[in-house]
């Protein structure tokens, strides 16, 4: 929920910085962190810190990472001075509203499952 909080305000700064000379677009990679271990089944051991990780990142210690985007160079030439395709930016928002929304509604419906199952009645 926060990496998508993260998003919404990177994009809203890419749209608000449309006009302004120079600007470069900015981007929040999360999902990439799970679909460049997909491959990856089994997960090593770390006895210290000093180890290597081996295996697929656990889930809680993903965060969102910031950066700047990278271009097509034909969207740099349609984004004009900024280079910020203010379609693209609109289209990546309402995408990350919807996933915003639906990881909001799983994550109600997950705590309405542990009241129900505290209360022990079903409501």
């Amino acid at each position: 929920m926060d990496t998508y909080a993260l998003r919404q305000r990177v994009i809203a700064e890419n749209i608000a910085n449309a006009t302004t000379p120079g600007y470069h677009p900015q981007r929040v990679r999360f999902e990439e962190f799970f679909q460049q271990q997909e491959g990856v089944v089994s997960r090593g051991l770390r006895t210290s810190e000093r180890h290597i990780p081996i295996g697929p990142p656990d889930p809680s210690e993903v965060a969102g990472e910031r950066g700047e985007a990278t271009l097509p160079e034909p969207e740099r030439y349609a984004a004009g001075v900024s280079h910020v395709n203010v379609d693209r930016e609109m289209t990546e928002l309402l995408e990350t509203q919807i996933r915003f929304r639906f990881a909001a509604r799983l994550l109600a419906r997950y705590f309405q499952g542990l009241q129900t199952a505290i209360r022990g009645t079903l409501q």
